[in-house]
């Protein structure tokens, strides 16, 4: 078993990352690589420390239960890459936002929400951490963006937010499970544009 250290004691010579955040990287990225070969029913905690290479105690110290693993390795690999950034425009940086989760869904990250979305439907505790770990999050990330939107004067001062999340990514989310056609960036601006005239004051999608 491999001792956890604080993160000022934990320094390799010559620098470098706390100790315990590699073991943190390392165990997540083991959840994620056993979901994607084998399943989320096939694994266990056990199984994830093996591939991580540390100890049993060394996992549950951290996580209660696998799904709350695998749901912060998926949030790990898909969260910091899809979030709001400045863009030449308002709708613009919405725009680039949904590109860039479809981006994520083409690939691998697709694969693993597929599988947690269909085991969420059997296993409970799966289904509270992903709402927990990632819808909720998510939706009040798109709802703090979307009503300064609003108080900006960029969208509609009647626009729900909530609605405007579920018009713009519920789209994503059918496609990705019912795999109806690629999640392309053509696909992404069609939705977007349709979308956004109803909702941007004046029904520009560019402008501002």
């Amino acid at each position: 078993m491999e001792p956890e250290t604080k993160p000022a004691e934990a320094r390799r010579a010559g620098g470098g990352r706390p100790r315990s955040l590699r073991i943190h990287q390392a165990i997540l990225k083991a959840a994620a690589d056993l979901v994607l070969e084998n399943g989320f029913r096939a694994i266990s905690m056990d199984d994830i420390a093996v591939r991580a290479k540390v100890g049993r105690m060394t996992i549950y110290r951290r996580w209660c239960n696998k799904a709350a693993i695998i749901m912060d390795a998926f949030v790990a690999r898909v969260d910091p890459g899809t979030l709001f950034l400045p863009a030449e425009t308002y709708a613009e940086s919405i725009r680039l936002q949904m590109r860039s989760m479809a981006r994520a869904f083409r690939g691998e990250d697709g694969v693993l929400i597929r599988v947690l979305l269909a085991e969420a439907q059997f296993d409970a505790r799966l289904t509270v951490e992903f709402r927990e770990r990632w819808t909720l999050p998510r939706r009040k990330m798109a709802a703090a963006y979307f009503q300064q939107g609003i108080e900006d004067g960029f969208l509609r001062p009647e626009v729900d937010p909530e609605a405007m999340i579920d018009i713009l990514y519920a789209p994503l989310y059918y496609r990705l499970q019912m795999d109806t056609g690629p999640l392309s960036d053509v696909y992404v601006d069609a939705i977007f544009d349709h979308a956004m005239k109803g909702l941007m004051k004046g029904g520009a999608t560019s402008p501002i």
